[in-house]
């Protein structure tokens, strides 16, 4: 009988093995010799076995993105492995359950999990378990978006790593660093962590390694604007995660391919990756993943002008955003956290106090007044307690206040960080639809744009439009800046898109009386005439093959340098929006262009702007002086004496208004 058992464990271990190859290479074979040798080891009663084949059908179904499948599997997994009381089976067991929790956002239970791996490893003293639970801690903080505490964790473990000198988790753990500064905008710095994750996974020739680097690599190069080479790279890397079966990170990859379609126009290709991604992350039931998905969706639909499934994702992202950090509190974990390390600060104490209570008892044994001296201790003892009862009691009436503020505190800044997570969205919505340099230099010879918003989103904004026969682009200053500023800017950018895409009304006058009607409607909804709110702008018509450009304007002015002469066309002075006086019809003026003239448009904030030596605003004169002076340089060269002379002039002034200017080049 004990052969047989002998026989059977060698054989069940030779397939663990083997599974462990597969899940790395052909996911979708593992499942056969999972199932295998789980009813194996089960059947001769074999623990480990046991143990290790449900970490092997956990790993499998978090790779099939099946994470409620997983954390139900976690519940064996952990029984078998503490059943074999084999410590590093027992730390790979919760560690592997931690992170199937984060990948389904249940992030407290995530830290839980880990933290428990972390009291047996504290046990172990093993660099391994210490670069896993690093780089575990670091995932969880990832998907909970504390990018700043997830670095903070990689880059330990990869020091761990690199002094262990383990190829595998120096290589994986720099990927993870590529993508937390692809995520934090360092694109230099996640680069130089992608390119060194793909060097050592390619030495040691680990084909999954080579796709998360590829997958990490696509990423940065989309936020680098490189976006032909970021599409080359996620098809490679879709390839071989399609032979691995990793539908996880086949989300990703459809996901980026998406946003890489959409900066190139090419919303065709866009909306086709973006729902392949829908689909997975509905098979996976993954919400973090679903959260970039329906932002991508709700850009597609947006420029593509379906405004009603814009709103529809848009809303389904707000809902799945709050229900997820909702569920997860910020606070709560970083208690466990905290509770952890008293925790093993009271295992040392008291370890100390057992070694000083023997060594007082043996002390004590061989005295002769053991009696006077046990009394002595017990006198003592009450005094001190009694002593410290009274310290206790003025200490905890002193600290009162002091838990009360940093409650008030932690409340404050939980909320700035929701505020704070909502701004970078819209700015992630405001840059979607608003056009890149590039964009405009498709239709002109050549253009620059100094677009510096005061705060994280503006209240300036520009937008573009191409029809048969003309091209438009208009600049406008909304009321405020910031979100005040931003939720004007988008509603003003719909109405334009409107107004010409679907109404295909082209004279700039009939566009600007429109558009002011529409911003009256929307503002004054209760008829009220004490509101202000609107916007100054530009709208220029071009017609490339007749040389003509129509010019409107509300409280602002263009610019037309031809040659050495530089002349200022005004705008009619009302807003667009209520206005004191009687709102009479815009007016349009137009003017004959030849090859190399040059229009120039700006708002407000770069004249506006406080500095010098004597504190005053920079004033138009200025600018209009910068332009002449400039009149044979490039634009580009325009562009970067125009960022200089205002960097001098601001110094050390605070920017007092969202800054826009554009030039372009017939």
């Amino acid at each position: 009988m004990y052969s047989q058992k002998s026989t059977d464990t060698v054989a069940i271990n030779t397939i663990l093995k083997l599974t462990d190859k597969l899940l790395e290479r052909k996911v979708d074979s593992a499942i056969y010799t999972i199932q295998s040798t789980l009813n194996s080891s089960l059947k001769s009663k074999y623990v480990y076995g046991c143990a290790k084949s449900n970490m092997q059908l956990m790993r499998y179904y978090m790779l099939k993105g099946q994470d409620d499948s997983a954390t139900y599997t976690s519940v064996n997994a952990i029984k078998y492995a503490r059943i074999s009381k084999d410590t590093s089976l027992i730390i790979s067991a919760y560690l592997m359950t931690s992170r199937a929790y984060s990948s389904s956002s249940q992030y407290t239970k995530a830290i839980e999990y880990c933290l428990i791996a972390q009291k047996y490893a504290d046990h172990k003293k093993s660099a391994k378990f210490q670069i896993k639970i690093n780089h575990d801690l670091g995932y969880i903080y990832s998907n909970m978006h504390l990018n700043a505490k997830a670095i903070t964790y990689y880059k330990t473990g990869l020091k761990l790593s690199e002094e262990a000198r383990d190829t595998f988790n120096f290589a994986n753990i720099s990927a993870r660093l590529g993508g937390e500064f692809d995520i934090t905008h360092q694109y230099d710095s996640a680069l130089k962590y992608n390119q060194q994750s793909l060097k050592y996974f390619t030495f040691i020739k680990h084909k999954r390694g080579i796709g998360v680097s590829l997958v990490n690599l696509a990423a940065n190069y989309k936020g680098l604007k490189l976006y032909d080479k970021a599409i080359q790279t996620n098809l490679e890397a879709i390839k071989i995660r399609t032979e691995l079966g990793d539908n996880y990170a086949l989300t990703i990859l459809k996901s980026n391919l998406a946003a890489c379609y959409t900066k190139k126009r090419d919303y065709k290709n866009a909306l086709k990756a973006a729902k392949e991604a829908e689909i997975l992350c509905k098979e996976q039931n993954d919400l973090a993943l679903s959260l970039d998905v329906y932002n991508q969706l709700y850009v597609i639909y947006y420029n593509t002008n379906d405004y009603e499934n814009g709103i529809k994702y848009a809303n389904k992202y707000i809902i799945l955003k709050d229900s997820i950090f909702e569920a997860s509190n910020v606070q709560s974990l970083t208690e466990l956290q905290t509770k952890y390390e008293t925790d093993k600060k009271e295992r040392e104490i008291e370890l100390l106090q057992l070694e000083k209570k023997s060594a007082d008892e043996k002390a004590t044994a061989e005295s002769t007044r053991r009696n006077l001296i046990l009394f002595s201790v017990s006198i003592i003892t009450l005094l001190i307690a009694g002593f410290s009862i009274m310290l206790f009691r003025r200490f905890r009436e002193s600290n009162k206040q002091k838990n009360i503020i940093q409650l008030q505190k932690h409340i404050v800044d939980s909320k700035n960080k929701e505020i704070i997570d909502s701004i970078n969205y819209a700015q992630t919505i405001q840059e979607a639809v608003i056009p890149e340099e590039n964009e405009i230099k498709q239709h002109v010879k050549d253009a620059f744009v100094l677009f510096k918003p005061k705060d994280i989103v503006s209240g300036d904004f520009y937008w573009q439009a191409a029809t048969k026969d003309y091209y438009f682009i208009a600049v406008a200053d909304c009321t405020g800046h910031g979100v005040p500023g931003a939720f004007m800017s988008m509603m003003g950018i719909s109405f334009l898109n409107e107004i010409i895409n679907e109404k295909n009304i082209y004279d700039t006058d009939k566009i600007l009386d429109l558009l002011r009607e529409r911003v009256i409607n929307s503002l004054n909804k209760s008829g009220g005439k004490d509101k202000r709110d609107g916007m100054d702008m530009v709208i220029l018509r071009i017609d490339l093959k007749e040389n003509k450009v129509m010019f409107s304007g509300a409280n602002n002015s263009i610019y037309h340098q031809s040659g050495e002469t530089l002349n200022e066309l005004k705008g009619d002075k009302a807003p667009v929006g209520l206005y004191h006086n009687k709102l009479i019809p815009f007016t349009s003026k137009t003017f004959s262009i030849k090859k190399r003239d040059r229009i120039f448009a700006t708002t407000d904030g770069l004249p506006d702007q406080f500095g010098g030596p004597k504190g005053k605003k920079l004033m138009y004169k200025a600018f209009e002086a910068l332009l002449i002076a400039n009149q044979t340089n490039s634009l580009s060269g325009l562009k970067q004496a125009m960022i200089s002379d205002f960097d001098s002039w601001q110094g050390v002034n605070e920017q007092v208004d969202d800054i826009t200017v554009i030039g372009i080049e017939i």
